[in-house]
């Protein structure tokens, strides 16, 4: 998928021709929604809005009907839901290629889209080490599953021990996986990036309570001092400026969150072009 992408950077092609993709998001989209619909025109295919608040299984149609009716007329899904157990469950019964475009537990193409920025940055994997402070969440996991595909990146995570207990059993977790539950100045130090997300996820209820675990890992000037000139620093957007990051450290010269953004249709184009679809 990422020499896909690559392929398909700066350029458009014919390949979804005569194709239609159904959208369905369940949850806020900026990023993913708009990348993925200039992505599908760029490659010649259609695209359709589809709000479960206006069809019928909001009335009478069963959410198994739904997805069968879909397949009858679509020729892929990009499904952003509130349970994974729905994903799994329209993939069932729409029997054709299906994006996950974000559930609870994981979040594949935003981990695409952020290792292809990576490799395009440093021009390879070999010995990155990306730092992760904050919240166990969907990117998170997504991330660990990357970790199982390029054994040659080190990953260190900053959290909370408690949030570490409470979620670790539902991580796959690879020997390049480490953990840290107080700020390590030599492992910041020798990081090549420097990443988070927003403490607090869209399904998350404790919202206060979490945001005091994780508030001494807010990526702030103290922690982008301690890194080399050459350490980036990447957040998958939307953030949450004064809790997992500071404005000052968003607009640093060692910010490549635009960038990171706009790969996003990079990265979507390659998922499209690897489906086949």
């Amino acid at each position: 998928i990422l020499d896909y992408s690559k392929d398909l950077a700066d350029t458009t092609a014919d390949i979804l021709r005569n194709k239609s993709i159904g959208l369905i998001f369940e949850k806020y989209s900026t990023r993913t929604r708009i990348s993925f619909h200039v992505g599908i025109k760029q490659l010649g295919g259609n695209t359709i809005d589809l709000r479960f608040e206006e069809l019928n299984i909001q009335r009478v149609e069963t959410f198994e009907d739904t997805f069968e009716i879909f397949g009858c007329y679509l020729d892929a899904l990009v499904f952003r839901t509130t349970s994974h157990k729905k994903l799994i469950s329209a993939y069932k019964f729409f029997q054709k290629p299906l994006i996950n475009a974000l559930s609870d537990k994981s979040h594949p193409c935003q981990i695409i889209s952020d290792f292809y920025t990576i490799r395009d940055h440093f021009s390879s994997f070999d010995n990155i080490s990306i730092s992760w402070f904050g919240d166990m969440n969907n990117v998170l996991f997504s991330y660990f599953e990357a970790a199982e595909l390029f054994p040659e990146i080190k990953i260190n995570v900053f959290t909370d021990q408690k949030i570490y207990e409470e979620n670790i059993k539902y991580f796959p977790i690879s020997n390049n996986v480490n953990f840290y539950f107080e700020i390590n100045k030599d492992v910041i130090s020798n990081s090549d990036c420097i990443m988070t997300d927003v403490f607090t996820s869209m399904n998350d209820d404790d919202i206060n309570s979490k945001d005091k675990l994780l508030s001494k890992f807010q990526i702030n000037d103290n922690i982008l001092s301690l890194t080399k000139k050459s350490c980036i620093f990447m957040h998958c957007l939307p953030a949450n400026i004064g809790s997992e990051v500071t404005q000052d450290v968003l607009n640093s010269p060692k910010s490549i969150t635009l960038v990171q953004a706009k790969n996003r249709l990079v990265a979507q184009k390659g998922i499209l072009k690897w489906l086949n679809i």
